[in-house]
């Protein structure tokens, strides 16, 4: 689990990305329920969350995918082990409170999900307000190549399309592993799923089916134009609110 106070936010005075997965107890034939979403939210808990912090500083058009997830700070949580008095995600929830942008492989419908019993209101905000807020500023690549092609791409799938190594296993596998109580490789196993997205995000373009050559652009599943989107926003709203202007622009 990582502590409170190795999540502050003024450890990335620049701002700060966060790449997450978990893992899952069980398979979606393993539980009750008549619908994916309340197998996840009802019956699946989350064993292992492993997440990437990556300046957003070192986001940058001349970097390697190697060169920028190499600057990042990796953590891990359990769901068993939690500081007194709070939730074993608290930390976590308070990362996404401050990142620039929240990037996962199928986490919108799937690891939000999960971990959505442990969001309580701050600063603020409701509940709900809370965890459409993180969702909001998410970068889901899954659901951003499936919204352009209209396939489903597993992350293997892309991983090879690509060049990049696939994964060392698969989710039944991580299931094996908490049940044998091999915590290790499990950590290894969701931290290894955690840096080959990053480093797919990081790509320029992605290939999404070889025979066919297709290939998309950055500005389909990639995190710098992602992060770039995210601050252009924030610097139109800075604006309004120094003019006034209830109006809006757009900046070009």
């Amino acid at each position: 689990m990582a502590k409170n106070d190795m999540v502050a936010p003024d450890r990335w005075p620049g701002g700060y990305v966060v790449v997450y997965d978990c893992e899952s107890d069980c398979g979606f034939s393993d539980v009750a329920g008549y619908t994916r979403d309340e197998k996840i939210t009802k019956y699946m808990q989350f064993t292992c969350i492993c997440a990437s912090v990556i300046p957003s500083s070192s986001i940058v058009r001349n970097a390697t995918p190697e060169d920028v997830v190499a600057q990042a700070t990796k953590m891990t949580w359990w769901r068993d082990i939690a500081e007194e008095g709070c939730s074993p995600i608290d930390s976590l929830l308070d990362l996404f409170d401050g990142a620039d942008v929240i990037v996962g492989y199928n986490c919108l419908a799937f690891d939000f999900p999960l971990i959505r019993r442990f969001y309580k209101p701050v600063s603020g905000l409701s509940v709900v307000q809370r965890y459409i807020e993180h969702r909001s500023k998410t970068l889901d690549i899954m659901a951003r190549v499936r919204d352009v092609t209209g396939a489903y791409y597993k992350l293997d799938k892309l991983l090879m399309e690509n060049g990049l190594p696939v994964k060392c296993g698969d989710g039944q596998k991580a299931v094996q592993m908490w049940a044998a109580n091999d915590r290790d490789s499990l950590e290894r196993y969701c931290a290894m799923d955690v840096d080959l997205t990053a480093k797919l995000s990081l790509l320029e373009n992605i290939n999404v089916n070889g025979q066919q050559r297709l290939s998309l652009p950055q500005h389909v599943h990639g995190l710098r134009s992602a992060l770039a989107a995210r601050r252009a926003t924030g610097a139109q709203k800075r604006l309004r609110d120094k003019e006034g202007d209830d109006e809006g622009f757009v900046l070009v």
